[in-house]
């Protein structure tokens, strides 16, 4: 009799705790992707632009990076809001902010910058999060 109340104990007190934990409503650890947006103007885009174009495939394949984009803008119709005065267009996506820092000072990313920086008028950065 004793053995049957202590299994019974057990089973109402899972019960409960089955109640009270919903899984759908459990808090999950949120994984945080940074984004990094690069827009290159160039001096000379005639002569630069496919250097650069591969400079950027190359820094956008280094290991800390998740994935990447590298592209010009594209040919849609003329808006206010549309920014399309830029060359290139690079794309890097993080997996964490560690990710995004180790990046920053990997020596191809700093030899990239290095080898290239005199050959664009204008660099602007948007790093965001998702």
């Amino acid at each position: 009799m004793n053995k049957r109340r202590k299994i019974l104990a057990a089973l109402s007190g899972l019960s409960v705790a089955a109640i009270f934990y919903n899984p759908l409503q459990a808090k999950k650890k949120k994984n945080t992707m940074i984004v990094h947006q690069v827009f290159f103007w160039l001096h000379k885009p005639e002569t630069d632009l496919k250097d650069v174009m591969e400079g950027c495939r190359i820094i956008g394949g280094l290991a800390s990076a998740k994935d990447y984009l590298v592209g010009v803008p594209a040919k849609t119709p003329k808006r206010d809001v549309v920014e399309d005065s830029y060359h290139i267009a690079l794309t890097v996506y993080f997996d964490s902010m560690e990710a995004h820092d180790i990046y920053q000072e990997d020596a191809d990313h700093l030899k990239f910058i290095d080898d290239h920086k005199h050959k664009w008028a204008k660099v602007q950065v948007y790093d965001f999060e998702v």
